[in-house]
């Protein structure tokens, strides 16, 4: 958004302010509860609150939402949501609001956006690709979030939370069909009493089917083909009235064939290239593979990811009048494998494996006091420890034929390959408190702060050898003259050095907050705010140079500011809220991959800053009882404010300027416009049912999704359509609906990387195409 002032915006918000409260003052009629807006109720300051008066800029989605749009992960939900993306990815999975984010170049990255399930951190984007199972709602909180979430939530968070026992028995049954990829999913939950003090709810959740991408490679085999399971237990006990015991304990298992959904595009390179056709691109050329982009692709058997999570949460909570007190501990454990054809081809050239393993234990106890007296007080004190342990395996066949001469002692061993090996430990202590002083029943004043410490270390142990198979193991050459000379030959490819490396990093931080707030009438709250936010620094799994700088990286800071208006009109039928906010980013965490014709090196480090800053609109109106209208927008103008030296894109490279001044130009994911326009009816067409129809339009200008700003990895601008036809009973016992994504099949890259040994070719990922799936739900 060119040319956007905040200053200009924040005196039309206290003008328009102002108009409506003198509107609101004027408009008090006689309740009409039949066309009043349903009320969200969110917990995004840690409390269960309507969304109307909490002071942050929020997009919520409702479980039944998500049943009814048969959404079954976050990257579906946030497909329909601006200014948000969520992608999987090779090294990590990718997540980003307003513009920033972490990139995915590094297994080690903590993510910009945080996640959170049940009120406990994920400290792996991983865990991002985890079933959607029995959800209450999903809050996307945007802009730094420090004092309640702390955990690196510099960017915004991701609140998912789960459903839990009822007051009486109660559940569902859901399953669904899409006819276009051939798959099925079942899921289902019960709960409720089983005693006077006892709830259970049990939910489970089983997906089986294929993908969009035509594989010719696995015979023509649609991928991503998914087999995942998942469930989840959640017993509450409440033995007396101010205690509350609230255990869950919950698991998946996936298996999914064909791994990322990517292919080949830009082969031959476009004539800026000088080298044409080299590489990966030349043998599928030679192959007669198809490299078009076109959802069809030619990659070897055996790619795929396994996924394995157990997760256990308990809460205790204890109301005792003046002081509630709560106490969150919480356990998970995740097992992760994946197997990439980084080469695109048919053919055995540069595959690799990213296995994992990763847990995390947390403590939190937290003091809160309640909010209608004239001071409030949220305050607790935070512990997490995590471990990982992972690496890349890499088969470098394509490097076999280099085997000679010197080094010809290598060749009857097997293929040439690297491997990562990394074992990193952290711990995190934090304490926050946050004050709401409410001089008057409309004014209210809030400040706090959180204080963090970081200790991370981490033994990063790289090395050549012999690649097993395809997708496996590296093993060490025979002997020690052997295995220095694989070193040298790794060396003399350009692949960097082999070493154990050890090394440790600890940051701390205060991050204030202040935030006024006016709320002279339920229906007109308007607010401004400053948040401080700090994400820990820390190290590059895949760095082969050697040098010991450039292993670590610091921690980033961002200055938030925020001023908005949340109003409903016409006794709540409307509701509208529209936020303008400035994030100015310092030292900003960024990676980026570079071709340099033989391997793909990972750049990671700080930049020197960013700026994101805009103005969202949230408005949502029930013209009548059976029609409603809702429209999101986001306004975004996200710049690097200071990024020299930074990695050079594949043509930069060619050119030789391996690094570049990317001053200036915009942050990946940063459309300068987004959003999502539905209209929903839902009548009665008889005694006993009813017709649900639903449309919506999700709309973006054009952005790029690389961190260098590389001309061929952009998305041009394009309206996705999708739609809802169903019919229910008349007490919304049962449902049967077709749901229609992507109905006029626009073709949406998503993400993408450069073809290892193939300058100017690309593997790029793209989201999925039409479908048409039918759905039945029922409630007891």
């Amino acid at each position: 958004m060119s040319g956007f002032s905040a200053r200009a915006f924040g005196r039309y918000l206290v003008s328009v302010g102002m108009v409506a409260l003198a509107a609101q003052a004027q408009a008090q009629t006689p309740p009409q509860p039949e066309a009043a807006s349903d009320e969200i109720i969110v917990t995004a300051q840690r409390r269960v609150e309507r969304l109307q008066d909490v002071p942050i800029s929020a997009s919520v989605i409702s479980g039944a939402d998500i049943q009814k749009k048969n959404m079954t992960s976050l990257e579906q939900l946030t497909a329909e949501t601006p200014a948000v993306v969520v992608t999987k990815g090779g090294a990590a999975n990718r997540l980003s609001i307003r513009g920033v984010g972490s990139g995915d170049n590094n297994p080690l990255f903590e993510q910009s956006v945080a996640t959170f399930i049940d009120n406990v951190y994920q400290g792996r984007s991983r865990s991002n690709g985890a079933s959607f199972l029995d959800i209450a709602r999903v809050e996307i909180l945007k802009g730094p979030q420090s004092v309640y979430f702390g955990n690196n939530s510099i960017a915004g968070v991701l609140n998912i939370v789960t459903r839990d026992p009822g007051d009486r028995l109660e559940g569902y049954a859901r399953g669904s069909y899409n006819f276009d990829f051939n798959a099925a999913t079942l899921e289902g939950a019960v709960g409720g009493p089983i005693s006077d003090t006892l709830g259970i709810r049990v939910a489970g959740v089983a997906t089986r089917g294929n993908g969009y991408i035509r594989d010719e490679g696995l015979g023509g085999l649609r991928i991503p083909r998914v087999r995942s399971y998942a469930g989840r237990a959640t017993l509450r006990w409440q033995p007396i009235e101010e205690l509350t015991w609230t255990v869950k304990a919950s698991a998946e298992h996936s298996r999914q064939t064909g791994a990322i959904a990517d292919e080949i595009a830009y082969c031959p390179p476009d004539p800026l290239f000088t080298a044409g056709a080299t590489g990966s691109c030349l043998v599928a050329l030679n192959r007669g593979e198809d490299v078009k982009l076109n959802q069809v692709r030619s990659h070897s058997p055996g790619q795929g990811i396994d996924l394995d999570t157990q997760s256990y949460v308990s809460t205790l909570a204890y109301d005792a009048g003046p002081l509630e007190l709560s106490a969150i501990t919480a356990y998970s454990h995740t097992k992760y494998n994946q197997r990439l054809d980084t080469d695109g081809t048919s053919a055995t050239l540069t595959h690799f494996t990213t296995p994992e393993r990763f847990s995390q234990f947390s403590q939190e106890f937290r003091i809160s006091t309640p909010r209608d007296s004239w001071v409030a007080l949220d305050a607790g004190a935070y512990f997490n420890r995590e471990y990982i342990h992972g690496g890349v395996n890499y088969n470098f066949t394509s490097l076999n034929s280099r085997l000679t001469g010197a080094f010809a002692a290598l060749a009857p061993l097997g293929s040439f390959g690297q491997y990562d090996d990394y074992r990193q430990r952290s711990k995190t202590y934090a304490t926050y408190a946050h004050l709401t002083f409410r001089p008057t029943e409309q004014l209210t004043l809030s400040v706090g702060g959180r204080q963090s410490w970081v200790d991370k270390s981490i033994v990063l142990n790289q090395g050549f050898g012999i690649a097993a198979n395809s997708f496996g193991d590296i093993t060490p050459y025979p002997d020690a003259t052997l295995q220095a000379l694989g070193d040298r030959f790794g060396t003399a490819a350009g692949l960097g050095v082999a070493a154990v490396r050890n090394a440790r990093r600890l940051d701390a931080h205060f991050s204030p907050s202040a935030v006024l707030s006016y709320q002279p009438t339920p229906a007109l709250n308007l607010y401004a705010k400053y948040t401080n936010g700090f994400k820990a620094g820390g190290f590059n799994g895949l760095e082969h140079t050697g040098a010991a700088a450039a292993l670590s990286f610091g921690p980033e800071y961002v200055d938030g500011y925020e001023a908005g208006i949340k109003s409903q009109w016409f006794n709540r039928r409307l509701t509208l809220n529209v936020a303008v906010f400035r994030n100015d980013f310092s030292d900003l965490q960024v990676s980026a991959s570079q071709n340099f014709g033989v391997g793909v090196v990972n750049v990671i480090g700080n930049a020197g800053g960013a700026r994101a800053q805009g103005i969202e609109v949230e408005g949502r109106w029930r013209i009548t009882s059976e029609l409603t209208t809702g429209l999101s927008l986001t306004l975004l103008d996200s710049k690097y404010t200071d990024y020299r030296n930074a990695a050079g894109n594949a043509l930069d490279v060619q050119q030789g300027r391996p690094f570049v001044d990317l001053t200036g130009t915009r942050t990946r994911y940063a459309p300068k416009y987004s959003g999502n326009y539905t209209l929903d009816y839902l009548a009665p067409i008889t005694s006993g049912l009813k017709l649900h129809l639903n449309g919506n339009a999700f709309f973006t200008g054009k952005y790029n999704f690389s961190n260098n700003n590389d001309p061929f990895l952009a998305q041009d601008a394009y309206v996705r359509l999708g739609a809802i036809i169903g019919l229910a009973d008349a007490d919304d016992r049962w449902e049967v609906s077709l749901v229609g994504k992507n109905l006029t099949d626009k073709l949406v890259r998503i993400f993408g990387t450069n073809l290892a040994q193939s300058r100017g070719s690309y593997l790029i990922g793209t989201d999925e195409p039409r479908s048409i799936a039918i759905q039945a739900n029922l409630r007891f």
